[in-house]
């Protein structure tokens, strides 16, 4: 047979850390590191095409 809980409060059953411990679980939660390398990827293509825009631009203009 269970034993009988004294106190009839429901709080009184609960573990006082178990906030702290759902608290932790949301503050610990690391961002996936996956999404820097094609945002660093894009932004690297990106650069490259700038530059050679700016290259052809400056071959037009210079050799006419």
């Amino acid at each position: 047979m269970p034993e009988k809980n004294p106190d009839p409060r429901p709080e009184a059953e609960l573990d006082p850390g178990a906030s702290t411990q759902m608290f932790q679980a949301f503050v610990d939660r690391h961002e996936p590191e996956e999404s820097a390398v094609p945002h660093s990827r894009a932004v690297l293509v990106g650069v490259a095409l700038v530059g050679l825009v700016i290259v052809l631009v400056l071959a037009w203009f210079l050799l006419g």
